[in-house]
């Protein structure tokens, strides 16, 4: 009788620390264990970084227009400008999305008149529209995909 409570206790104590170790789903064969990633709290969203992004978007705009490395420098202050005052805008909790929009409205204006000191009617036209619909950055990196994937053929083949 005491052997089983001994064996019951013993088996008892041996499934606690397979639990405490949180190792009973890991699979036979598996090396390594690393833990679930933990949920992100819920606070404040992480604000993007307006420097990577305007020198992002000025970069895709050199080869989108066609424009020089002053140009694109230029531009790239205007963005990084405009982006830091939506960026502040959008991540204000005490405005409502109405007066959000009226500020964001009022960015653009000035960010439009910025441009129009140094580009041209079509050129601004252009960053206008591909700040508002963001179609060309999505298929530049389409085509980057497909250069990249060409590149990896030609490699293996060669």
């Amino acid at each position: 009788m005491k052997l089983k409570i001994v064996f019951a206790l013993v088996l008892f104590i041996g499934t606690l620390s397979v639990d405490a170790q949180n190792l009973g789903n890991i699979q036979r064969g598996q090396r390594g264990y690393s833990p679930s990633a933990r949920p992100a709290e819920a606070g404040e969203p992480e604000k993007p970084d307006v420097n990577q992004l305007s020198l992002d978007k000025a970069s895709l705009y050199k080869d989108i227009l066609g424009i020089d490395v002053f140009e694109k420098e230029v531009l790239r202050t205007y963005l990084k400008d405009y982006y830091r005052a939506r960026v502040d805008i959008d991540y204000n909790p005490d405005l409502k999305f109405d007066e959000k929009r009226e500020l964001i409205n009022v960015e653009q204006k000035k960010f439009e008149k910025a441009l129009k000191e140094v580009f041209s009617e079509e050129q601004v036209e252009k960053i206008l529209l591909e700040e508002q619909f963001g179609n060309k950055a999505k298929e530049k990196k389409k085509e980057d995909k497909k250069e990249k994937k060409k590149k990896r053929k030609k490699n293996k083949k060669g």
